[in-house]
């Protein structure tokens, strides 16, 4: 499962447009779980920042050259950036 939700991530920070600083989406899982995650070269802070988390996002340690984020999301929390 956390594989799937990577590689999800990675998929779509790749359709992203370059931009300076991370970005932070929040959506819907296939199993109906409303999840937050960014992509960035930081902690995420904007994402931390934004109150859409209900809990701690878990990160990894920029394996793939940039900080992979995600944390359960208030319902109904909308894309944000």
């Amino acid at each position: 499962m956390r594989f799937a939700l990577l590689a999800f991530i990675i998929v779509a920070a790749l359709a992203l447009p370059a931009h300076a600083g991370p970005a932070f989406d929040c959506f819907v899982t296939p199993q109906g779980v409303t999840r937050c995650s960014c992509v960035g070269e930081d902690s995420c802070l904007a994402m931390n920042n934004s109150k859409s988390c209900l809990s701690d996002p878990e990160c990894d340690h920029a394996e793939l050259g940039a900080v992979i984020c995600s944390c359960k999301a208030v319902r109904g929390a909308g894309a944000s950036r």
